[in-house]
């Protein structure tokens, strides 16, 4: 049988050994305290240097008149009035462009809409024979968002019966416009409630 208890022994002595020599119980330290060597004080000496400076005549300001400071001031307010009226010209003008873009915009989505109405009109209208040129009839029609006819009237007769039944039933006939995807504000403006013109030039 082997003796374990030998090494378990030795084990034990270098454990404990190890623990106390980190305790510092054995003051390894203090071996090497008798050696210090005190670090030796240096000092660093700087000469000034001295450089010859050439002599300037010195500008004697004169204190400004109390005239002369409100004139200063009086420049600045005015310079700063002009920049304030400079900004509110190019504010103005910057304004101005984006109406105009917007009223271009707006005129050119008007213009688009109508004519896809129209068109849509047109392919159902048929004109009497009857219809004489220079008259006009003018019909009042109210649509929701999603383009459905609700209401169809006429405002203005052309005097002629057949002419003005041919444009009631041609606007009857399309009951929808379709793709009329604008915005609401165009639509409610424009084309919620309109007018449509009908003459035998069309």
């Amino acid at each position: 049988m082997q003796n374990y208890f030998s090494g378990f022994l030795v084990s034990l002595i270098l454990h404990i050994g190890l623990v106390l020599s980190f305790a510092n119980f054995f003051q390894i330290n203090n071996l090497y305290s008798f050696n210090k060597v005190e670090p030796m004080p240096a000092y660093l000496v700087f000469e000034k240097t001295y450089t010859a400076t050439k002599k300037t005549n010195k500008t004697i300001i004169e204190p400004r008149s109390e005239e002369t400071v409100i004139n200063s001031q009086i420049i600045k307010s005015a310079d700063t009035r002009v920049e304030i009226e400079n900004v509110k010209v190019e504010k103005d003008l910057l304004l101005q462009e984006i109406i105009n873009n917007d009223i271009k915009s707006s005129v050119e989505d008007i213009s688009y809409y109508s004519n896809l109405i129209r068109d849509q009109v047109i392919i159902n209208w048929k004109q009497p024979s009857s219809a004489k040129k220079g008259i006009t009839v003018e019909i009042l029609i109210t649509l929701v968002p999603t383009g459905e006819i609700i209401e169809v009237s006429l405002t203005k007769t052309s005097g002629n019966q057949a002419f003005d039944n041919s444009a009631l039933n041609a606007v009857q006939k399309v009951s929808k416009f379709d793709d009329l995807d604008m915005g609401r504000k165009l639509f409610d403006n424009h084309f919620r409630k309109f007018t449509l013109v009908f003459n035998p030039e069309n």
